[in-house]
């Protein structure tokens, strides 16, 4: 019995000296599999010490541990869990063409998202000439109908159009500005679609905005970029001088057409244009033009019986540049809205007249601020109106950047801040806040290089 246990003894005592070794080595290597590695802790586990720089696959500042041959299988990605980002510079040149890259490709770099058709920008954006969507046109005729304004009538112009910002540098009295409105047919008045008082209602002198039938207000519209005053009205009388009698009284009838004219506004716009182009110089207004125009269609048609005898030569010579000029012309008048701010001007009849130098103490102290919230308001809601009609939303641009090319030089609307115009369309439309829908606007006094006039004299203040 004690030799036996002796025995057993010895042989347990071999026993776990040979397992330990084994045993411990088992441990050493399951610890091993369990201890996860840096990289791949979950993304909110003490991140600033996890950030690697690009190529690297240790954390910085941890040292390389002793790798251990342990198969690995590849799991299966878990679409809910967010792998880490790690930063990776771009290449600095691109591979050359057919190359097979040796690296997992980089992600394109993103960029500012661009709208699609139909959608509506959720970024700032220059919104001009952009097509409305159904929700858009939808949100304009409610925002009109607020304001008690009728829609006009839609057009489908295949041009981008504009909507063109002037100050009257007059005041308009109620009177004035009601007489405008009786005269916004055909020929008659100054062709301004509305008038914006400071105080008082819009006045919609021509509230069928993309006429193509109305007076010009810009030297622009007049086309006089393409053909010249002085060149174009000696083409004008060279053509009237070439046409019989005959069609010259049915050119004017043309002219003055389905205008909603009475008979005498007829009799007398064209008694005014006849003396014009028989006159041997001085302004040619709208129907004289309008005149002249009827008659080189028809001799471009091919019919020439409108010309006096040996006189089809000069015709064709006056009327060749003249077409080029009418089409221009005709195009720029019939994309564009008219706007005027009721604004002041010079103090006095006597003195100086030229409002746009800052210099001429004859110029009125316009009102501080230069223009009313009600004008603005005004503003806003005729270009959203302009805007349904179109379709599309028209370039907001001003008198002053129209006419550069002008020797004589325009600057309305002096001291307007288009910023807060933009800011108050974005908001009614629910637009981003920064969009813009014409000019990127440029305050100063230099033509050619501003598109607002501001002085800060003037204008009570530095500009926006």
């Amino acid at each position: 019995m004690p030799k036996f246990k002796f025995i057993s003894s010895r042989i347990f005592t071999l026993s776990i000296l040979f397992l330990v070794p084994i045993i411990a080595t088992i441990a050493i290597n399951l610890r091993s599999v369990a201890t996860p590695d840096p990289l791949a802790q979950p993304p909110e586990t003490e991140i600033a010490q996890r950030i690697t720089s690009p190529g690297l696959t240790t954390p910085i500042g941890v040292p390389s541990p002793t790798p251990i041959p342990i198969p690995i299988s590849t799991p299966t990605p878990n679409p809910s869990e967010s792998p880490l980002p790690i930063p990776v510079p771009p290449p600095k040149n691109p591979l050359p063409s057919g190359t097979q890259p040796t690296a997992t490709p980089l992600p394109t770099p993103t960029t500012t998202p661009q709208p699609t058709p139909g959608s509506v920008p959720q970024t700032p954006i220059n919104h001009t000439n952009r097509a409305l969507t159904p929700g858009e046109r939808d949100k304009i005729a409610a925002y009109l109908s607020s304001r008690s304004l009728s829609p006009s009538s839609p057009v489908n112009p295949v041009i981008d159009t504009r909507f063109i910002l002037h100050d009257t540098s007059v005041i308009m009295a109620a009177s004035t500005l009601e007489r405008e409105r009786y005269l916004g047919r055909g020929p008659l008045g100054l062709g301004v679609n509305a008038f914006f008082p400071r105080e008082k209602a819009v006045v919609l002198t021509r509230p069928n905005f993309y006429e193509p039938r109305r007076p010009t207000t810009t030297e622009f519209e007049k086309a006089s970029d393409i053909l010249p005053k002085p060149e174009r009205e000696r083409l004008l009388r060279q053509v009237w001088r070439a046409t019989n009698e005959n069609a010259r009284r049915q050119a004017l009838d043309t002219a003055l057409a389905n205008l909603n004219l009475s008979s005498g506004e007829i009799a007398s716009e064209q008694k005014e244009a006849r003396g014009k182009l028989a006159a041997a110089s001085g302004r040619i207004y709208t129907t004289a033009t309008w005149s002249v125009e009827s008659i080189c269609t028809r001799f471009n048609s091919g019919d020439r019986s409108v010309t006096t005898p040996s006189q089809e030569a000069s015709l064709s010579s006056a009327c060749a540049p003249l077409t080029n000029y009418f089409n221009i012309r005709n195009t720029r008048v019939k994309s564009s809205v008219a706007a005027e701010i009721v604004q002041v001007g010079a103090r006095s009849e006597r003195g100086n007249q030229n409002t746009c130098s800052a210099r001429n103490p004859n110029i009125a102290t316009l009102p501080n601020p230069p223009y009313s919230e009600n004008q603005y308001n005004s503003t806003a809601a005729i270009y959203l109106r302009s805007t349904l009609a179109a379709g599309k939303f028209p370039q907001l641009t001003t008198h002053f950047i129209l006419d550069t090319f002008d020797p004589e030089g325009h600057c309305d609307p002096r001291c307007f801040n288009l910023n807060k115009l933009y800011d108050s369309i974005s908001s009614t439309m629910g637009h981003a806040k920064g969009s813009s829908y014409g000019i990127t606007p440029s305050y100063g006094t230099r033509s050619g290089t501003n598109n607002i006039w501001w002085n800060d004299r003037i204008c009570h203040g530095s500009a926006p």
